[in-house]
């Protein structure tokens, strides 16, 4: 087992406040690192090979979680024991559940990979909340989705609510943040593929563009803020915009939900065949 290489006991240590500073962008920018909290997400940054500069675990997680300590030995990645009240102040959750890591800001210049894959990619448009970065990147993994691809304006993919919400995701797919709807689209262009913009107002049904095969698995979705929906430059540029399909009075579907409805139709339709035997048009 490995030996920890010390132990706080007070939360006003600077080694806490250093920690803490992470919870803001502001902090983790400046830092060039975030934190990752639970013993979920801490292996899944283990094991995605990102660059772990330091792991703090309680007592008892020193038994409840040998892998962590196991690889903090092999890597010599420095590890610290803490009180449970100290390792508490420095999580932003109230329960961290006694293992947290300090990880490298993950690399976001990886557009040319993602739309090299033959698969849908998501873009969010200004999407602001955390919890549906963090759900539409889990979906993207649950349906192996090329990447997800963010503009500045939505929520820090390196905040702990998103870290949180992806459930290790964000360490296993490819995701591009910061990235202007401008440098999207000229992106998407350059490989050939097609952009569809998911709006109420879309001229097409979803269903129906994936029967009539107006979109396909290797189109790029573009799906907008919950408030705003999806900017001009995007609609301007979009080659089809669609609709998801739903009951009359019903106004909307958060963007979370629209990109799972997205991704899942895609799925099926080529599954089925509807876009040939390759599953692309």
């Amino acid at each position: 087992m490995a030996r920890p290489t010390s132990h706080l006991t007070s939360t006003a240590s600077d080694r806490v406040k250093a920690v803490r500073a992470l919870h803001s962008r502001a902090g983790r920018r400046k830092a060039g690192r975030f934190l990752v909290e639970g013993p979920q997400a801490v292996r899944a940054a283990l094991d995605s090979g990102v660059v772990v500069h330091e792991l703090f675990v309680n007592h008892d997680a020193l038994a409840a979680f040998p892998y962590v300590v196991r690889v903090s030995e092999q890597r010599q990645i420095p590890l610290t024991t803490a009180d449970p009240h100290v390792l508490a102040a420095m999580g932003e959750t109230n329960h961290p559940q006694g293992v947290l890591a300090i990880c490298a800001l993950l690399d976001a210049s990886r557009l040319s990979e993602v739309l090299a894959i033959q698969a849908p990619v998501i873009v969010l448009d200004r999407v602001a909340d955390p919890g549906n970065v963090g759900t539409i990147i889990r979906t993207a993994e649950a349906v192996g989705a090329a990447g997800v691809i963010l503009t500045p304006e939505c929520a820090d993919i390196h905040g702990g609510k998103v870290v949180r919400a992806t459930t290790g995701s964000l360490f296993r797919v490819p995701v591009v943040a910061d990235l202007p709807m401008s440098d999207v689209i000229a992106a998407v262009r350059a490989e050939g593929r097609a952009l569809a913009v998911a709006m109420g107002a879309g001229e097409e049904s979803l269903f129906d563009a994936v029967d009539s095969r107006m979109v396909c698995p290797r189109t790029c979705y573009v799906i907008g803020s919950e408030a705003h929906g999806v900017g001009e430059e995007a609609v301007a540029a979009a080659d089809i915009t669609i609709r998801i399909p739903m009951a009359p009075g019903a106004e909307s579907l958060n963007a979370g939900v629209s990109a799972a409805v997205i991704l899942y139709v895609l799925a099926y339709g080529a599954r089925s065949g509807a876009f040939g035997p390759d599953g692309f048009r």
